[in-house]
């Protein structure tokens, strides 16, 4: 799943019961519980949309969008299919990729699919040394897992996540099967797993 490797960077996560309770008040109409949700999880969000639109003001905007979404669809959260960390980070993805896909944002940004050198930098808009602390440390453990990846297995994973590529949209972008473009993301994200899971020795 995709989406494990960028939340294993993920912070200071509250209880699912805490979760629960909030989503519960939410449902219900309650202001305040969208605002404990807001300032649990901003970080986190602001972070994750600024890593793919690369732009303060987009992503400023971007997350505001994101929960008045949470506002709006408190309903569609289903907390036996997941917790509310989870459901967030899938929504706030989901808006940025969709911007990402705008006919403005593609006429303003020119983006180079070929990665290089995978980075990985926690940004925030606020200020919380304690925070950012953790974001750094987590995601200096996702760049050095990275690293123990092969260059082919970075870039089917950093593209599929962060530009929102389709796997058929890889293979067709790059020229490789099919086949060929399952197997790095899944070995890729095996790798990963194993390496993170056992504080990455290698």
């Amino acid at each position: 799943m995709i989406l494990y490797f960028f939340l294993i960077i993920g912070f200071a996560t509250q209880s699912p019961e805490k979760e629960r309770e909030w989503m519960r008040r939410l449902q219900k109409g309650d202001k305040s519980a969208l605002g404990s949700i807001y300032d649990q999880y901003k970080n986190l969000v602001y972070g994750l949309i600024y890593t793919i639109l690369k732009g303060k003001e987009e992503t400023e905007d971007c997350l505001q969008e994101v929960f008045v979404q949470l506002w709006e669809k408190a309903d569609q959260f289903d907390p036996s299919k997941g917790n509310l960390y989870s459901f967030l980070l899938t929504m706030a993805r989901n808006k940025a990729i969709d911007r990402t896909r705008s006919r403005d944002y593609k006429d303003s940004k020119k983006e180079d699919h070929i990665i290089n050198d995978f980075t990985l930098t926690p940004v925030s808009k606020y200020n919380n040394p304690y925070e950012e602390l953790e974001l750094t440390e987590r995601a200096g453990m996702v760049r050095k897992a990275l690293k123990n990846l092969s260059a082919k297995e970075r870039e089917v994973l950093y593209v599929a996540y962060f530009n929102g590529m389709t796997q058929s949209e890889i293979s067709s972008k790059f020229d490789i099967p099919l086949g060929t473009v399952k197997y790095r993301m899944r070995q890729g994200m095996m790798k990963l797993k194993d390496l993170l899971a056992s504080g990455i020795n290698e």
